[in-house]
């Protein structure tokens, strides 16, 4: 799944429904301005283990939302 392909209505619609915490909204946003993962640790400060869990949950809420 590429978040960067959706439109900006439908990242919109996601981020309302999905429940994000405020850090998997912080990661969500980058992955759909097409951050690599290892840029988005980098930039947050997580482990790359870590942020692939999160990432996991995020897609997961994603997908309850589509």
């Amino acid at each position: 799944m590429n978040f960067s392909e959706f439109t900006k209505p439908e990242l919109d619609k996601i981020t309302e429904n999905a429940n994000f915490t405020e850090e998997e909204g912080r990661i969500f946003k980058l992955l759909s301005r097409n951050f690599s993962q290892k840029e988005i640790a980098v930039r947050i400060c997580m482990s790359q283990r870590t942020l692939e869990r999160r990432i996991k949950c995020i897609k997961s809420k994603v997908k309850r939302c589509l």
